[in-house]
């Protein structure tokens, strides 16, 4: 399930709907049909077992979640908390998108396999640290910084590239929420 061909990863759900060999939708091919999500087709709509979802949480279902959503399947989130959908990547996952999460990933491979990971991470700072955050507002011009939800390109700064101006009002952005940023080389 995929928000469309406007969002800016549409490439990689066409890309990953194609090399699994399966269907790519948009919400207005799904409807909640006798209790069950069924996908429109040539020959009506059939009932479909599993979805793997890349619309936010927020978006998935008008009827459980944003009213105003235009991206979703209104009653699909009934149908999943009734067992008649697996939703691959159920609502609630999104947590490891949470790029702040992200800097944590060598503790919790090294907690769950008492192994150091094989590849290193990034190097990277929680802004919500005040070390981290006095080190990333003296290096603004030299580090990437992003929303720690974000996604897409957007709501970040990338120091190298970008004008004074443009530093200075991320600057005031960062030191007004630090802990919606993390920032990396």
């Amino acid at each position: 399930l995929t928000p469309g061909i406007h969002n800016s990863a549409y490439f990689e759900h066409a890309f990953l709907a194609d090399q699994m060999g399966v269907e790519l939708v948009e919400g207005h091919d799904l409807r909640v049909v006798d209790g069950r999500v069924a996908m429109r087709t040539t020959q009506g709509y059939e009932p479909i077992d599993v979805l793997y979802r890349r619309v936010d949480d927020d978006f998935l279902d008008p009827l459980n979640f944003r009213p105003d959503s235009m991206l979703g399947v209104a009653g699909i989130f009934d149908v999943y908390r009734a067992g008649g959908i697996t939703i691959a990547n159920a609502p609630g996952t999104g947590i490891s998108d949470d790029k702040a999460i992200y800097s944590y990933m060598p503790e919790i491979v090294e907690f769950y396999t008492g192994q150091a990971p094989l590849l290193k991470n990034v190097p990277t700072w929680r802004c919500a640290e005040p070390d981290a955050l006095a080190y990333v507002l003296e290096h603004l011009e030299e580090l990437v910084v992003k929303e720690v939800h974000g996604s897409g390109g957007y709501g970040m700064l990338v120091g190298p590239a970008a004008s004074k101006r443009e530093i200075a009002a991320f600057r005031r952005k960062l030191t007004a929420k630090p802990a919606n940023y993390i920032a990396q080389p």
